[in-house]
């Protein structure tokens, strides 16, 4: 999985995002999980008859079991003190702040909570 970072624009926090494929998963028994469908057929089969199954049973399985398939859903990302705000993939600079009261960067662009920020944010 590849990981990007996006900006807040009202506060300028950085938000660390995974992109891609996050997989698949069973309705019925959401500890199985697999990177594709193949693979989650053949490790549902797998826990249910302790073997793994040849791929005429691995087919028939995916058939039977379709309805139960479902790709994992991954939540949308937002800044946890602006949940309403769109993240912004257009930013520049970046700084950590970890004691924002004694720092003339923190204070300057009116950041008061430690963590990583973007100096400059555009709205998208």
């Amino acid at each position: 999985m590849v990981k990007k970072d996006l900006a807040c624009p009202e506060c300028r926090h950085i938000v660390e995002v995974q992109e891609g494929n996050p997989g698949w998963w069973l309705k019925s028994n959401n500890e199985i999980k697999a990177k594709n469908k193949k693979a989650l057929a053949i490790r549902a089969f797998a826990t249910a008859n302790g073997r793994d199954p040849d791929e005429k049973e691995r087919k028939e399985w995916q058939k039977e079991n379709k309805d139960d398939i479902e790709k994992v859903k991954v939540p949308e990302p937002s800044c946890p003190f602006h949940p309403d705000t769109k993240l912004s993939a257009d930013w520049q600079g970046f700084t950590i702040l970890l004691n924002p009261p004694r720092s003339e960067v923190a204070r300057a662009l009116g950041i008061d909570t430690p963590g990583s920020y973007a100096l400059k944010v555009r709205h998208t």
